[in-house]
């Protein structure tokens, strides 16, 4: 970087990197973080906007302050930048961990289809197995779970019935649970997977007891599966004589 580069508005990325370190820095004083805000707002390029995405990923521990900061930078971002933003935002959301508000912003930018379809190749990304991206995963079931009638998102949150975090676990069978009925095309499917975790040897009391009561409210139907599934039937639920599990 030239010397008329450091003394000039030029957007540079270092210019850029070290605007957004004092935007993202709690401790600096509020009229700081909002003079940077401002200064990125100004430059508008495609990286500027990038930068004040992240402000949407990173909570201070002033949670008032937090959130006046980041409502401001979503007003931004929709109203002053519109379309320019949903590729920065997009990128985020595919690649970082605390992805909530990017979502919630990206919702007033986009159509419900495209929305759900990012959110669904996201979480395609990672694996139940993934123990390092327990945070997006959460995010995206959480996000799908307000689009249940997108045919994609059963799908895509089955496999994380059987995933390594147990939060994760429960948030995908309670979805499951709600939006599934037995006219549902993958209701056979989501019943095995339920039963999958139910007779998990590895898994805690509360995913197996989780699973044998969503198999419940499924209205899942044991009859001649009941020798089977005894031995797994978790502490307080039994099987009843019409082959359904229930809590006892």
């Amino acid at each position: 970087m030239g010397l008329f580069d450091f003394f000039s508005n030029k957007p540079t990325p270092k210019k850029i990197e070290k605007i957004s370190a004092r935007m993202l820095n709690e401790h600096h004083q509020t009229q700081v973080r909002q003079e940077a805000i401002e200064e990125l707002i100004a430059f508008g390029t495609p990286e500027a906007i990038g930068a004040l995405v992240r402000r949407l990923g990173t909570n201070f521990r002033d949670t008032i302050k937090n959130e006046q900061e980041k409502r401001y930078i979503d007003q931004v971002l929709v109203e002053r930048f519109g379309e320019r933003s949903i590729t920065p935002l997009e990128t985020y959301v595919r690649t970082e961990q605390t992805i909530s508000a990017a979502i919630r912003t990206l919702a007033k930018l986009v159509d419900e289809e495209w929305l759900v379809g990012l959110c669904v190749d996201t979480l395609g990304q990672y694996s139940p197995t993934d123990h390092r991206s327990i945070d997006p995963k959460l995010q995206l079931v959480d996000a799908l779970a307000d689009h249940p009638d997108d045919p994609r998102v059963v799908p895509a949150v089955m496999p994380h019935v059987l995933d390594h975090d147990d939060d994760i676990r429960v948030k995908a069978m309670d979805l499951l649970e709600s939006k599934v009925g037995k006219d549902h095309p993958q209701y056979g499917e989501v019943v095995e997977a339920l039963v999958k975790a139910m007779k998990d040897p590895l898994a805690s009391g509360r995913i197996t007891r989780r699973a044998a009561r969503a198999l419940g409210g499924l209205d899942a139907d044991f009859s001649d599966r009941r020798e089977e599934l005894e031995e797994f039937v978790p502490d307080g639920y039994s099987i009843t004589e019409n082959g359904r599990l229930a809590g006892q």
